[in-house]
């Protein structure tokens, strides 16, 4: 490998996560599964976790064989009988009141698991305590027994309480087992077997399970050979719906032939044996006595010739007739390839299910982004029109208010106007007098001049009645209720939103997840979203209206103080502009009759000296056109909404995308390993 080449591995051992391979047995799947699914960038729950290990467990474990039956059918004895070891304990009453599970171990030992989630260990010797119905068991869930037999290292064998039990929890117990495990072995005595008793039993709880049970027809060694042929027809066709064959057996020739077997006694001398030993060592306190040790392995070793050279064909002939073979061949034959099938098809299917769980949760969340898009898309719809209709009711306002000021302004026009008089004034104009010498004389003429009587303006208008004064207190009154409709009605569009938004918000504020195997992490950032969705969602906009109250608060306050501070000056501007005007053209008719006329103001040139005193142009363009500063602002509003709905638009859409690939990834590893 070249230095490049080591490199480039050691980077992408360091740096780059390289998916492992995974082959394409049941084993290879889980784990490929589990390798995706519990990946950090799906935030998994440990329940998630439990759930996939428990489906490892599954895939690993053994098939798992129930053994059930009606009282005193021997399911103790038989299943001793299977595993060729004196283990269950048998009697007349019903003695197995809790679920066995016999499993492989390395040594014999109990588990025992109570209801409460506890978990105790125990030697074997107690295992009658923990089983029999006379004893106090009413807090134990099951048992677990661990054996170091080879039969055990393929099939697990569960011991139920019988189907005809006086207890009626140990019989839906029973059922519930039975729909769990790969095959059911039905034990019953053939004296008892065809029972109307047995059928309906058979009726409430095999109707549905024929293809992986059994029916085995114990005590075989008590009838003769025509009497269970008999018997064994009878049952295969008045049965014959919920079994797929029928054994005779001798569940007591089975033990007592198989406990006898070589392989048997080898491995009890053996244990024997260990045990001594083992006990020899535990009780040494100093010196360990070898010379013990070894006669104790001499006597092993003559045991152990004793039983290799010993004659067994009895042992043998017992075996064949117990029939007991044929029971486990039906194990490994029938039973054991539908279980894998079986159990392939039934985790995938889990599999699947898990899937589907996760992603409905992606999809939920999608629902609930979608719900808030939808929300916040028919706001703008129903906003954009609302400020629509609040532009054009409040473009008239200002416009009626404009005009108020116009009504103003004639009042101020026709109280000048009113107040316009004439005078009687003297000019003098030079004559020429005498023939030969000539004479100036300067000649009164009168004649009658303009003049305005400003105290009386003043008086009327802003003295003694103030006319003017109330009717501008009146105009920023009005002013002042558009303002604050203005803001109002703003504000309640924002409000809609904000209602919507809460709306939305409160059952996400809580929510749970619905299934174990969902995301704790998923769920708790939906949970956070929806509670931060004022910072999420709606202050941008509580900051628009608040800025366009800002600026329209400002605007109408220049309009108040536009004319309302200033319109005494106003007027004193417009009447002095006028009385300078007719000074000066007294003084031009004084001294040019014939060229200049006396200055005499009309109505319209007062109105609009006032509108100029008023800069009555400046608030037009502000108050009356179809371009006022609200219109200006609910455009900018409209704007800038649909701008915000835009950006939220897209940030939601951001998160549902992340959704969407995690969908897209569950759904291809779907692909891969279904």
């Amino acid at each position: 490998m070249t230095l490049l080449e080591s490199f480039i591995e050691d980077y992408k051992h360091h740096f780059l996560k390289v998916v492992p391979k995974f082959d394409e047995s049941l084993i290879g799947t889980l784990k490929k599964t589990q390798y995706f699914l519990l990946d950090e960038k799906f935030s998994p729950s440990v329940q998630l976790k439990i759930a996939l290990d428990k489906l490892q467990r599954r895939a690993e474990e053994p098939m798992k064989v129930a053994i059930t039956g009606q009282f005193s059918s021997g399911k103790s004895t038989f299943l001793n009988a299977l595993l060729a070891k004196n283990i269950l304990p048998t009697g007349i009453t019903p003695v197995t009141s809790k679920v066995n599970y016999i499993r492989y171990g390395q040594e014999f030992k109990i588990k025992v698991r109570y209801l409460d989630g506890r978990d105790e260990y125990h030697d074997i010797s107690n295992i009658s305590h923990f089983t029999d119905q006379r004893e106090f068991v009413e807090d134990i869930a099951y048992l677990t027994l661990y054996a170091p037999l080879d039969i055990l290292k393929d099939v697990v064998f569960v011991d139920t309480p019988g189907l005809n039990s006086q207890a009626h929890s140990d019989t839906e117990t029973t059922s519930r087992v039975l729909k769990e495990v790969d095959g059911i072995i039905w034990l019953t005595l053939i004296d008892n077997a065809g029972k109307k008793s047995e059928l309906e039993v058979l009726e409430n709880y095999l109707g549905e399970y024929q293809n992986k049970s059994l029916c085995v027809l114990n005590q075989k060694d008590k009838f003769t050979p025509q009497q269970i042929e008999q018997t064994t027809e009878y049952i295969k066709e008045a049965f014959g719906e919920f079994f797929s064959d029928v054994i005779p057996i001798s569940a007591m020739q089975a033990l007592e032939s198989r406990s006898h077997d070589k392989k048997v006694l080898i491995q009890a001398c053996l244990e024997t044996f260990l045990k001594s030993l083992h006990v020899r060592l535990e009780n040494t306190s100093g010196t360990i006595d070898f010379e013990a040790i070894k006669s104790q392995f001499e006597a092993y070793q003559i045991d152990l010739k004793t039983i290799l050279q010993s004659d067994l064909s009895a042992n043998i002939s017992l075996l064949e007739d117990s029939n007991i073979d044929k029971v486990l061949s039906f194990i490994q034959t029938q039973i054991q390839p539908k279980a894998n099938e079986s159990k392939d098809f039934a985790i995938k299917k889990e599999i699947k299910n898990i899937a589907s769980k996760l992603i409905a949760q992606h999809t939920l969340f999608n629902a609930i982004y979608d719900e808030l898009l939808g929300e916040i898309t028919q706001f703008e719809v129903e906003e954009k029109e609302k400020f629509s209709q609040l532009k054009l009711k409040f473009s008239n306002d200002l416009k009626s208010a404009f005009m108020r000021i116009e009504q103003i302004i004639d009042t101020i026009a026709d109280a000048i106007y009113n107040q316009i008089a004439t005078q009687k004034r003297v000019r003098y104009e030079a004559q020429m007098h005498g023939m030969i010498i000539k004479k100036i004389d300067y000649l009164p003429f009168e004649y009658q001049a303009p003049k305005i009587n400003a105290d009386q303006i003043y008086k009327t208008l802003f003295y003694e009645e103030n006319l003017i004064g109330k009717m501008f207190k009146q105009y920023v009154k009005n002013l002042m209720l558009i303002q604050n409709e203005v803001n109002e009605n703003n504000k309640a569009v924002y409000v809609a939103l904000e209602k919507r938004i809460l709306k939305w918000q409160t059952p996400y504020e809580m929510i749970r997840k619905s299934d174990d195997i969902h995301s704790d992490i998923e769920f708790a950032n939906i949970r956070k979203f929806a509670s931060k969705a004022y910072e999420n969602i709606l202050k941008p906009f509580s900051d628009e209206i608040a800025d366009s109250y800002a600026k329209i608060s400002s605007e109408f306050n220049h309009l108040s103080s536009a004319v309302s501070f200033n319109y005494q000056n106003a007027t004193e501007v417009c009447v002095a502009f006028l009385e300078n005007k007719i000074e000066k053209s007294l003084q031009l008719y004084e001294e040019n009759p014939t060229k200049f006329t006396l200055y005499q103001p009309k109505l319209d040139e007062i109105k609009e000296r006032l509108r100029t005193s008023f800069h009555l142009y400046e608030l037009e363009n502000m108050m009356n056109t179809n371009r006022t500063f609200l219109s200006k602002d609910y455009d900018r509003l409209i704007e800038k909404f649909a701008t915000l709905k835009d950006e939220k638009i897209a940030f939601l859409q951001k998160r549902k995308e992340r959704h969407y690939k995690m969908i897209g990834k569950i759904e291809a590893l779907l692909q891969e390993v279904l």
